[in-house]
């Protein structure tokens, strides 16, 4: 039975418990949380032990994995104390704050022989991966171009933490970053990022449209489209290779066109549940601990996803395509 650790029990937290109890062979263990009446309804909830802080969690004998569940500015810390108790790392994106901390952290790992993985959970996408599966096939041809549009209305809160930057780090961070990352998990490296942000809601101190452009260092494009603010709420994803192509709408159905010619359709059916999502990662995640394996999505890949968001907040900043690489310094506290 695999021992699951939460430094965090707030929403986020109860999906992941959610999913763990459906897991065979884990068990949501221990709770910690800044505010103890919030851990003690959590473990409640699962039969888990409560503690007042990461450190006497860490201390709970036969912990076998943790979730960092927590705001983003506390992760670089929590994931080095982590490390040197030797637990492998669950951390929900973003990894850290700096792409300095990020590299601190991943050492930090690295060098307790710990594993660290950014929960980067639309990679467990059936549709979504199988789109990156057919591409590594040959099965569309070189890559071409990608995109990811989600826009939803999503009632935020004038007093709610996602209205703050400097805690949520705004649309960018909070939503945008997944689809910044399936689209370059399936391009590749970027050289060169434009974007361009709409703040149409009054009640929010954040920007609530985004769009993104992005070229790939083996060529092509990809683009990123996310709101919080349109009155009717779609989706899409898609792919285009040198000799195929396919989309992904509404996250339940994937059509295309392969380059032998044959069409595809591949249907989750109008019932499919997002939470099916989180059920996948956390049946990886435990497969992977009980054999001692890498995490499938590492650290590593959550700071290329840093370093994307903070290159894609700072072109939307400033009005001006960003050259990657971009330096350790760069921070998700740059913007006012």
């Amino acid at each position: 039975m695999i021992n699951v650790g939460f430094l965090g029990a707030g929403d986020i937290a109860a999906v992941h418990a959610t999913a763990i109890e459906i897991v065979n062979d884990a068990r949501l263990a221990a709770i910690a949380d800044v505010i103890p009446e919030r851990a003690r309804a959590l473990a409640g909830k699962h039969g888990a032990a409560v503690f007042s802080d990461l450190e006497a969690l860490l201390q709970y004998p036969g912990l076998d994995v943790l979730y960092i569940l927590t705001s983003p500015e506390g992760h670089a810390w929590q994931i080095t104390a982590a490390a040197d108790a030797g637990i492998p790392i669950v951390c929900e994106k973003p990894l850290t704050v700096t792409l300095d901390e990020a590299d601190r952290a991943i050492a930090a790992c690295r060098q307790a022989g710990v594993p660290l993985m950014t929960g980067l959970s639309h990679r467990y996408h059936p549709l979504a991966a199988r789109a990156r599966e057919l591409l590594q096939s040959g099965a569309l041809g070189d890559f071409v171009a990608a995109w990811s549009h989600r826009l939803i209305h999503l009632p935020v809160s004038p007093d709610s933490w996602l209205n703050d930057l400097r805690v949520g780090g705004g649309l960018t961070l909070q939503y945008a970053m997944h689809d910044l990352d399936w689209v370059c998990w399936l391009g590749g490296d970027v050289t060169r990022v434009s974007a361009q942000e709409a703040h149409t809601n009054p009640e929010l101190a954040i920007e609530d449209n985004l769009w993104v452009l992005l070229q790939f260092q083996k060529g092509g494009s990809g683009s990123v489209g996310a709101s919080w603010s349109v009155p009717l709420a779609w989706t899409e994803r898609g792919l285009i290779g040198s000799q195929g192509n396919l989309r992904i709408v509404e996250q339940k159905r994937l059509v295309g066109r392969l380059a032998d010619g044959r069409d595809l359709i591949e249907d989750l059916g109008d019932d499919y549940d997002w939470f099916d999502v989180f059920v996948r990662e956390s049946r990886d995640i435990v497969r992977r601990v009980q054999r001692g394996q890498p995490f499938s999505v590492t650290g590593e890949d959550g700071r290329r996803a840093l370093a994307i968001t903070l290159a894609v907040q700072k072109a939307a900043q400033t009005g001006e395509s960003v050259t990657m690489p971009l330096g350790s310094d760069s921070s998700l506290e740059e913007k006012s």
